[in-house]
């Protein structure tokens, strides 16, 4: 993550903001030596702070994009080639 001094920053805010635009990293904005906030840009602030989204909307979107990728590379089974073919042994209580 790039840093940037808050007198460079007050400077050169157009530069670094088309920056976040074209998709850099979020920039630590110091002061003194120290880190003092974050400049990003929108599209990761909202990522970041799911604005909009409550929780089990955000759930379906994660189930939407990751869980049918799963399903589509799993087996049917996947323990067919584990399981023994033979019926079992005797079992009582």
């Amino acid at each position: 993550m790039q840093s940037l001094p808050f007198s460079a920053a007050r400077a050169q805010l157009s530069e670094a903001l088309r920056s976040l635009e074209a998709g850099d990293a979020p920039m630590v904005i110091s002061r003194r030596g120290q880190a003092a906030g974050v400049l990003m840009s929108m599209a990761q602030y909202r990522q970041l702070s799911g604005a909009g989204a409550g929780f089990s909307e955000r759930l379906t979107a994660w189930r939407n994009q990751y869980l049918r990728e799963a399903d589509a590379s799993a087996e049917a089974d996947p323990f067919v080639g584990l399981r023994q073919p033979d019926a079992g042994r005797d079992f009582a209580w």
